[in-house]
């Protein structure tokens, strides 16, 4: 769970901190992500759930803040970069005043905002031909993060979590399979230059 999580939210940190590019980057996934991420903290810290679901999201929500502002800070986006600080801010502020009921409300939006999300996504490597600075280990982490995702809430019974999972994990399929393919492409192209 947290370390899975730490260690592939740190990789991509450190994948972004060492090329210093944000290119093939979506970063309207990465607003969207930010958005979901602080929502899903919000709930499950004021529906009263174990530390262990959702300290696992603020840590998430903490490090895709980090990789968000980096990307925007080295495509020389200042003022995104500002807004970017001062929009999370305001969303934290206002989701910790904001009653249970209407966090309730927006999480019914979730889903068809990360199909939404994860669908351009898709799109982009698929445009782009490449899944940009995206690092192959991290999807190989979320992939195996969210596989055992699925078994905790089969084991559980929390099934209300199982179509987003599902969801994740198709999409998430999907990634690598991508970024198998392209750069498997990129490969035969350095042979073909040698």
């Amino acid at each position: 769970g947290i370390n899975a999580e730490y260690g592939k939210q740190w990789y991509q940190r450190r994948v972004r901190g060492r090329s210093k590019s944000g290119v093939g980057l979506n970063l309207q996934m990465f607003t969207m992500l930010d958005f979901i991420t602080s929502l899903i903290s919000a709930f499950c810290i004021k529906s009263g759930l174990d530390y262990s679901n959702w300290l696992e999201l603020l840590i998430t929500n903490i490090q895709v803040f980090i990789i968000h502002a980096l990307a925007r800070y080295y495509l020389n986006q200042p003022d995104k970069l500002t807004a970017l600080i001062i929009c999370k801010s305001l969303l934290v502020a206002g989701l910790a005043f904001v009653p249970l009921d209407y966090i309730k409300l927006a999480m019914n939006c979730l889903l068809p905002m990360m199909i939404y999300n994860k669908t351009t996504m898709a799109y982009k490597h698929y445009k782009d031909k490449s899944t940009g600075q995206l690092a192959g280990a991290t999807l190989f982490m979320q992939f195996v993060q969210f596989s055992g995702r699925i078994f905790t809430v089969v084991m559980t019974g929390a099934t209300e979590f199982l179509p987003p999972m599902l969801l994740n994990w198709s999409y998430q399929s999907v990634f690598v399979l991508q970024y198998l393919w392209y750069n498997r492409e990129k490969k035969e192209e350095e042979k073909k230059k040698e």
